[in-house]
């Protein structure tokens, strides 16, 4: 089988960011939006994301589609309009603590991407905001089998919802 990547990108001006001392490394972001096209004349479509990984349900979490170093794991979640990531950098590794400290601070300078097989799509047309109609990709069902924070992505509609620090002790030691 074939994977491809899938990268989704955002230039949200407002992304609102909380920060709660007591949520370890928590992360939530949009990582997909639904029903419009992206540079690469795809269109995921409602329902179309679910994790590569059935019998969990979680899907890793790596820097910018490296599978070598996991710096974190989560859940998809299916909105009406969008697909959230809500998951936890890995706190307990270099990995993970770098990543978090990188999303925490880049903001809405970096954006989201995933790593999926296509399992069922099909081409059709798309009517863009002006009118114009292209030829597309319809994207009906994707394993998805990592999602990424990266600088530069396919959509222009994904952003992070928030991030959280960690609670580390006088040590620098991650707290439970």
């Amino acid at each position: 089988k074939h994977f491809i990547l899938r990268t989704v990108m955002e230039e949200q001006k407002n992304a609102e960011f909380s920060v709660k001392e007591e949520d370890n490394g928590k992360v939530e972001a949009v990582f997909s939006v639904y029903n419009m096209i992206d540079s690469d004349g795809d269109v995921v479509v409602k329902g179309a994301v679910k994790s590569g990984f059935p019998k969990s349900g979680l899907v890793p979490m790596v820097w910018s589609h490296d599978w070598k170093q996991p710096i974190g794991k989560g859940i998809i979640e299916d909105g009406d309009d969008k697909a959230v990531f809500k998951g936890e950098f890995f706190m307990d590794t270099e990995a993970g603590q770098e990543a978090y400290k990188l999303v925490k601070n880049m903001g809405d300078l970096q954006q989201w991407s995933f790593g999926y097989e296509v399992n069922d799509s099909e081409q059709g047309e798309f009517k863009d905001k002006d009118g114009n109609e292209k030829n597309v990709r319809y994207l009906k069902s994707l394993s998805v089998f990592e999602v990424s924070p990266v600088l530069v992505g396919a959509n222009r509609e994904t952003y992070t919802l928030a991030v959280k620090n960690a609670v580390l002790s006088e040590d620098g030691e991650v707290k439970h």
